[in-house]
This record gives C-alpha cells, structure tokens and sequence, in this order.
C-alpha cells in the first residue's frame, strides 16, 4: 500500500465498513474503475470484504461490479456530477435559498427548477404545511419525498443528465391548467440585456413556461453567474418580481444592478 497516498490507511488501523465504501467510491470518481486487489491492498482488508462492500455499493445503485472489479454506474456518475455542483459556492446558494424561503407560505402551490442553488431550498420547505411543489429537478423531489406534509409534483419527460433535471413534456393544455403562487428560478448565467439564461433550450423554455404559469417569480443569482452568457433566456430582467443576489458581488457588479432599477435584493 502506498503509504504517500493521500487516503492511505495507518498501519495497523483497519477502516470502518463505512469508511471503506466512502474511500471506494472516492477512487472511482479519481479513476472511473477500481480492482478488488487493488483495494485490498490499500485498505488492508481481505478480497472477501471488499467483494461484499462493493456488493453493498451496486446494490445501492452506485456501481456496477465487473470482472475482478467494479466501474461507476450511470446513477453514482449523475449523483457526483449534481454534488460536485451543488459545493461550488455553497455558502452563497445557502443564504439565497434561506431567503428566497420566506417567500413561501403554508398551503401555496410553488415551482422549484433544477438547480443546485434552489435545491438548498428544499430542506427549509419540509416543516410547511399544505405545500405544494411542482418541480423538474430530480434531486429536489427526491428530498420532498420524505415530508409527509407536502405534495411533490415532477414535470418534464428527459432527462437531462448535465443539470439532474427534465426537460420536453410540458403541454400549453398542461400549463393552462396550472396555477402557481411563486416560481424559484436560478440560471447558468446573467447579464441585464438577456437576463436568466441556460446552456439547453429546452431548459430554458421549460422554466419560462412555469415562470408564466406564477403570481410571483423569484430569481436566485449568486455573483459568480453575473456576466456569463448562454445560448437561451428563460425570463428577461424585467420579467423578475425579485431578484436575489448574494453580497459577495464586486463593486462594479453591484453599481451596474443597482443603477439597472431592478427589484433587487441583496442577501
């Protein structure tokens, strides 16, 4: 084993069951395929152990054994994509979501896009009674499953494995249908010419048509997207009932939207 490896064990310390699977998983987001020898010898346990910890993993849907190993599966590649996501800038997805969650009350009807900043809303959702969310972000429905006071509502029909989201089944006799309070909506980019924008029509048309069915819409913009131009606009700047924004803002970012007279707030 070599003992220079970042994760490499104490000698003599044996890892815990779980320890082990986190390390395992961490080599294959390094090198996309481990080997029971290989982990063996790393993690100084016996070829037994690893083969039922990676039995464990697959069974979990995080990797698919093979021939003397184990590759990542199509599920453990799509849940590290959307984590690796959802850290950078975490802290300013944090405060957006904590604010952008007063918006919502006991017994409205909200849609959540697929984003990572408006994901970190889900967990301040849970306790609201009467909820109803409409969502076509896979991993926020997935996280609304588990409060039993809130009816969750998945919308769209592919998936999009860059964004964890669906995409192409909405219907204007669906939309027409729908009313929704407020509409959380992020964006991979901003500028106050083209506001929100994606890197995928068909995201992009989706979230407009929610935003459209919405009393409210509610834009959550961390500084890092400010100025990055996609291909499509979901929603123009003076579509936007509230736009917010974390306080990590330059001072030319921050001049440049206070002097565009949006409803702009500032977390």
């Amino acid at each position: 084993m070599d003992s220079n490896h970042p994760d490499s064990m104490p000698a003599g310390e044996a890892p815990s069951s779980d320890m082990r699977r986190e390390l395992i998983i961490e080599e294959l987001r390094r090198q996309d395929e481990v080997t029971v020898t290989g982990l063996s010898e790393r993690l100084g346990v016996s070829d037994v152990t690893i083969r039922k910890d990676l039995q464990q993993l697959e069974d979990q849907g995080y990797l698919t054994r093979v021939r003397g190993g184990a590759v990542f599966s199509g599920r453990g590649q799509l849940e590290l994509r959307f984590a690796a996501r959802q850290q950078l800038g975490l802290e300013e997805k944090r405060r957006l979501a904590a604010h952008a969650a007063k918006f919502v009350r006991p017994g409205a009807t909200i849609f959540l896009d697929g984003s990572t900043t408006v994901f970190q809303m889900t967990r301040l959702l849970r306790h609201i009674q009467g909820l109803t969310v409409i969502t076509n972000g896979l991993y926020a429905a997935l996280e609304l499953s588990f409060a039993p006071e809130i009816t969750t509502i998945v919308v769209g029909g592919i998936l999009r494995k860059q964004s964890s989201s669906l995409v192409d089944l909405l219907t204007p006799e669906l939309l027409r249908r729908l009313h929704v309070d407020v509409a959380f909506l992020s964006c991979r980019g901003f500028t106050l010419e083209h506001g929100l924008m994606e890197s995928d029509l068909r995201e992009a048309q989706l979230k407009r048509a929610m935003a459209q069915a919405a009393q409210q819409i509610v834009a959550l913009v961390d500084h890092s997207k400010i100025g990055n131009v996609y291909i499509a606009s979901s929603m123009l700047p003076e579509e936007l009932d509230t736009l917010l924004v974390d306080s990590n803002l330059s001072a030319e970012q921050r001049a440049a939207l206070e002097q565009a007279n949006l409803p702009l707030e500032i977390v």
